[in-house]
């Protein structure tokens, strides 16, 4: 029995469980027809309308579904509900339809289906108050099938939005624009007294007065959003109505601006807040201020007994004002604590990056500095090798050239180390010298095994030594570790330059560079097996900023190939 009951009420569940919404608003306007269609002010229409209370309070747009009601607010509902039960009466009646027509006409539409819906559930609240509820409340004579017909034929428009397709979107959480159910219900009340004042003062029927009434209405409204419309050419109509909205008790945007200025010229988010509040309080209707945040925490101005308390996510701010403040200016002061507290946000992050960016700077060039000496170290036992190995009879003479032209070298680099390891952010050595020299140089510097060198050098510009001694050191340091596990590989290291053109290449017939790797390898930081990963990264880095290009111009197995050229 259970397994048949799952099956019929599963189905039927996924069906009803996405229109509930619909359902229960359709019940809820079905027990307000009925409990004005029969006989009103019986025990019966009381019991309809007490359902019809209830169903509203499941449905309402207002409160979140999981919201918790304090006691307070639940015990207020009870008593107004049995209030309006026990003394109801057309006046009331007529109070709480306008009041229902402005909550559905203030919700916030998703798609064209939902806003079919609620015109259709307009269409139905409107009726019964202009077709039943004024003309009983007047006591004004409608054709008695006319008024048979609008009886039989409105408990069909609720069931239309139930049948009614549903849009896409599901609405997650209730939006109700308040300011559209003031302006909606303000709209049909003026319909309603239009539409008598009009019937009195010109002595025609009422339907001919609503008619007038609606004709009218309906000609300033579609003035109105002519007007305001940017597409109407009429786009100063619409800025002063924003500007209006914006500027309640100050200029919006020169405060705005004031506030601008304010974040780039304070240092830390606490003089920034600081200097914000003494900019808040300077308006005429605020007497002082008082905040609270993570890291801020002060007082300004001159405090009095209209307190305002606005929190946001980041600080909680109370305004004191020399009159008690109004729903508008209310609104208006939240906007203004709001830009504030993302201001104060976007102080906090920009002085933490200003921490990390410096930071990630010493990082670096710690990292580049460590490639630097490690390089150095290569170099001097490449020198060191080649002392020990000379035997005692062998003239000692080249190796004291090697030394005395060596050691200057390997001193200024070591002192350009240390340089960069104190200023971190300052740009690098520029020493300059010529093509020729440093190619000699080079020769005599590495002595990797089965290294070739050849070069063609019709031109003999002048080089930054620096960037070429740290991309040669790098790129020969991984060759040496990369001998360890090839010992077959062969290095071609290939110079060209004319005075416009140069290119340096160094070529290897060891195995490819992996694809993920090679793709980053001159781009970021890798992980690295034998060293940091950053090594040639930095000195691409470098090669940018110096003019020069260093790039992955082969690679494949027997053929791996570097090029730093000038651009």
């Amino acid at each position: 029995m259970n397994t048949i009951n799952r099956k019929i009420l599963s189905p039927l569940a996924s069906i009803l469980y996405p229109r509930r919404e619909w359902l229960l608003l359709a019940a809820m306007l079905e027990l307000l027809h009925f409990s004005m269609w029969l006989d009103f002010g019986s025990p019966l229409t009381r019991a309809l309308m007490l359902i019809h209370l209830g169903l509203f309070l499941i449905w309402q747009p207002v409160w979140r579904g999981d919201e918790k009601i304090t006691e307070l607010d639940g015990v207020l509902f009870i008593l107004l509900t049995l209030a309006f039960v026990t003394w109801m009466n057309l006046w009331l009646l007529s109070g709480w339809l306008i009041l229902l027509t402005g909550i559905c006409g203030g919700r916030v539409m998703i798609s064209r289906q939902e806003r079919n819906s609620y015109m259709i559930v307009l269409i139905f609240l409107v009726t019964e108050l202009l077709m039943v509820c004024v003309p009983a409340l007047f006591n004004i004579e409608i054709p008695r099938n006319f008024l048979n017909l609008i009886n039989v034929l409105l408990p069909v428009l609720p069931v239309l939005t139930v049948i009614m397709p549903s849009g896409k979107h599901e609405r997650s959480l209730p939006s109700v624009d308040f300011l559209h159910v003031v302006a909606t219900a303000l709209l049909v009340g003026l319909l309603v007294a239009g539409s008598l004042l009009n019937m009195y003062r010109g002595g025609t029927d009422y339907i001919t007065a609503l008619i007038e009434s609606l004709i009218v209405i309906g000609v300033l409204l579609l003035l109105l959003s002519w007007m305001l419309s940017p597409r109407a050419g009429f786009s100063g109509f619409n800025q002063l109505w924003l500007r209006s909205l914006l500027n309640i008790g100050t200029p919006f945007e020169k405060w705005l601006q004031e506030i601008a200025f304010l974040l780039e010229q304070q240092n830390t988010p606490h003089e920034f807040v600081s200097a914000a509040m003494e900019e808040l309080v300077a308006l005429p209707w605020v007497s002082g201020a008082k905040w609270e945040a993570a890291q801020s925490k002060g007082e300004v101005g001159e405090f009095t007994r209209h307190e305002i308390e606005i929190g946001t996510d980041h600080m909680t701010v109370s305004l004191y004002s020399y009159y008690p403040v109004g729903g508008a200016l209310y609104l208006h002061c939240k906007l203004l604590v709001q830009i504030i507290g993302d201001f104060y946000l976007a102080k906090q992050r920009e002085r933490k990056l200003t921490q990390q960016t410096h930071l990630q700077a010493i990082h670096e060039t710690g990292a580049r500095v460590t490639h630097d000496i490690k390089n150095l170290l290569q170099s001097l036992q490449a020198i060191t090798s080649i002392i020990v190995h000379e035997s005692d009879d062998s003239d000692p003479r080249p190796s004291q050239q090697l030394l005395k032209k060596q050691l200057p070298n390997l001193t200024q680099r070591l002192q350009l180390a240390l340089d960069k390891l104190q200023a971190p952010e300052s740009m690098p050595s520029a020493e300059k010298v010529y093509l020729k020299d440093w190619w000699l140089d080079l020769q005599k510097r590495h002595n990797l095994a089965n290294t070739r060198f050849q070069a063609d050098i019709s031109g003999d510009p002048v080089i930054p030594s620096d960037l070429f001694d740290s991309i040669m050191d790098n790129l020969m340091e991984n060759l040496r570790a990369k001998t360890q596990l090839e010992p077959s590989l062969t290095v071609v290291i290939s110079l060209y330059s004319d005075m416009e053109q140069l290119y340096l290449t160094v070529c290897d017939t060891g195995g490819k560079i992996p694809g993920d790797k090679a793709a980053a390898i001159l781009k970021e930081p890798i992980k690295s097996d034998s060293g940091l990963g950053v090594g040639l990264y930095q000195v691409a880095h470098l090669a940018r900023t110096m003019g020069y290009s260093l790039r992955l111009s082969a690679n494949r197995n027997g053929n791996v190939c570097f090029e730093l050229r000038n651009r």
